[in-house]
């Protein structure tokens, strides 16, 4: 299948599960917000998505003050606690791998059979390249007044 002529509609789903992630798990409200600048210095969880027709990655961008509110709300830490890395760094890469996993199974329900990584987390300000015939796609949000993006790259065979 020819990736222009792919008509899974990641947008509607993205869309649906992220905030229902950050609802479900943490308590927490993520709104839809519109394309823009997103702040450099990040954390950011990483699942990889692979099966004989379809290949990529679903990254989870959140800045350093809301991962470490995620890692409070998911932890139950007092709001005068400061999280360790290596929390924060769990709690990001949860979020992303569940993430990953219900578009995964929306994949899967399109008869596009895939799998999933374990997740892993990058620290710092970076920008993720898409290959040649892989779609790239950024998906914004904000919580708790700060942005944060799912940014999904599928290559569809």
């Amino acid at each position: 299948m020819n990736p222009s002529t792919f008509t899974f509609n990641t947008a509607e789903h993205i869309t649906f599960i992220a905030p229902n992630v950050f609802d479900t798990m943490l308590g927490l409200a993520v709104v839809t917000a519109s394309p823009g600048a997103f702040p450099g210095e990040r954390v950011s969880g990483a699942v990889g998505i692979a099966g004989e027709r379809v290949n990529g990655t679903v990254y989870l961008h959140l800045p350093e003050p809301l991962a470490q509110e995620t890692a409070r709300a998911m932890l139950q830490i007092q709001p005068d606690q400061v999280p360790g890395d290596s929390d924060v760094h769990d709690v990001v890469g949860e979020l992303a791998n569940m993430i990953g996993g219900a578009l995964k199974s929306l994949l899967c329900d399109a008869d596009i059979y895939c799998a999933i990584s374990t997740p892993s987390v990058i620290r710092g300000a970076f920008a993720v390249e898409a290959p040649p015939g892989v779609r790239a796609e950024m998906f914004y949000f904000t919580c708790l007044g700060q942005r944060l993006a799912v940014e999904v790259h599928l290559q569809i065979n």
